[in-house]
């Protein structure tokens, strides 16, 4: 009777670094193709165009542990490097969630820096209207002096102007006119000091007298060579009444002439 032998010889597949095993037929010396000791598996989980976290690269290294070549296993060395990168990519991830969470809270703050200098603005605001707005009222009743050449008389032939001849001194001239254009009176003051200086229109005589109403007048300075020079002038005139224009106080001089506070040059009693 023969009796057939099998001889059992391994290999390693330098390919798949895992071992294998082939019998080799004693009778017929016939040796079968060598194949993996297990069948391959494909790696899930991961795409190309995923992003590889903490997770994902210890399911890989654990992987990697499992399928080495137990008749060369991962050296030392390779193996403390892998953990360290491992530690190395959690720490990067931990630091990157932190910034995103800083960033966050900074355009918080900023947001909330912004609403507050908002809300400072809007109430600094309204407090300067307030203010602007009981200094109007107090002015009602005075005499309120701007840029321009009104005046104004009153039923007792009173009124004031401001003048400012600057440097120039010597005698004086004031012409008025009506509101139809009309020259209707000259007075002439003796002596002119220089600078700003305010007058009375009752103080002169008027031929004839000055009706009451609105006028325009005009200023001069006579110097020592007699031409007469034109003198800055301003519009004066009792404030008689006070109104707001998109929450501005407007003040009324006179019956006629609307003149933001803030125009104001001067207020008198």
């Amino acid at each position: 009777m023969i009796t057939a032998t099998r001889n059992v010889t391994s290999a390693f597949d330098p390919n798949t670094r895992t071992p294998s095993f082939a019998t080799t037929d004693t009778k017929t010396g016939a040796t079968p193709p060598l194949g993996a000791l297990e069948p391959s598996t494909k790696v899930s989980g991961l795409s190309k165009t995923s992003t590889m976290g903490k997770d994902e690269f210890l399911k890989m290294l654990v992987a990697q542990l499992k399928n080495q070549d137990p008749l060369n296993p991962m050296d030392g060395k390779d193996m403390a490097a892998q953990l360290a990168q491992f530690s190395t990519v959690e720490q990067l991830i931990s630091m990157n969630k932190s910034m995103e969470e800083q960033a966050a809270s900074a355009a918080e703050t900023s947001d909330a820096i912004k609403s507050l200098e908002k809300t400072q603005n809007e109430r600094a605001d309204e407090l300067a209207q307030l203010i602007e707005g009981q200094m109007a009222m107090s002015t009602v009743g005075k005499t309120g002096v701007t840029i321009g050449n009104n005046t104004f008389v009153d039923k007792d032939g009173k009124g004031t102007i401001v003048v400012d001849s600057g440097a120039l001194k010597g005698s004086g001239r004031i012409t008025m006119t009506n509101e139809k254009g009309e020259t209707v009176g000259t007075a002439i003051i003796d002596k002119v000091a220089g600078g700003q200086m305010s007058f009375e229109l009752g103080d002169y005589e008027w031929k004839p007298p000055l009706a009451p109403g609105k006028y325009t007048y005009k200023f001069e300075v006579a110097t020592d060579g007699g031409l007469w020079q034109a003198a800055k002038t301003y519009t004066a005139g009792r404030i008689t009444g006070m109104r707001y224009e998109s929450g501005n106080p407007i003040l009324i001089i006179g019956d006629s002439i609307s003149v933001p506070m803030s125009k104001l040059t001067q207020v008198r009693a």
